[in-house]
């Protein structure tokens, strides 16, 4: 019992790190990465209280007070009602409904989107001039949902260009920001 709790503590000691460290290297610092995570937490306490059949096929990702949701709902009321409610969520700025409507989403596409999305995390990550703590990436139906801050607009326009030129990318949305102290350089 002590050996496990002991491992507990050890990963989440980890995890804390690995998160640090991530946001540490990120545009928006630790401050705003911690104030991100918050946010979704908040968000996703909010939408996890609605009569959702299956909230795991929702997705949210947030970006300086920006939320993104992608992913499937069962109707147009269910994704109008997640929407309402963020709203009521203090902190959120904006939000980005790229929801689709579908009652019944085969195992066989969301795993291809995982694969998708998993492919083009790995490249971002080898990228150079791309640094991929910068942004959150989401496949749904094959199209391409990427949220973030890059560091200025070589960083932006490199990645969105990177990503363009990526053949098994049907459809790209890109909700790239560049802070305002970062925007001249």
């Amino acid at each position: 019992m002590v050996v496990i709790l002991s491992l507990n503590s050890c990963s989440s000691a980890v995890s804390v790190g690995a998160f640090i460290g991530n946001a540490g290297t990120s545009s928006k610092g630790i401050k705003k990465s911690f104030s991100d995570t918050y946010l979704k937490t908040k968000v996703l306490a909010k939408i996890s209280l609605l009569d959702i059949k299956n909230i795991a096929n929702i997705s949210v990702n947030v970006s300086r007070g920006t939320i993104l949701y992608t992913g499937y709902v069962m109707s147009a009321e269910k994704r109008l009602l997640i929407v309402k409610k963020t709203w009521e969520v203090e902190g959120v700025k904006k939000i980005i409904n790229e929801l689709k409507i579908d009652d019944d989403v085969p195992l066989s596409r969301r795993t291809n989107d995982f694969i998708l999305r998993s492919k083009i995390s790995t490249r971002l990550l080898f990228k150079s001039g791309i640094n991929s703590n910068n942004f959150s990436v989401d496949v749904v139906d094959g199209e391409v949902y990427v949220i973030g801050l890059a560091n200025n607009i070589n960083e932006k326009t490199e990645t969105e260009r990177f990503l363009s030129s990526m053949t098994d990318i049907k459809k790209l949305i890109t909700i790239i920001e560049i802070p305002k102290n970062l925007e001249n350089e």
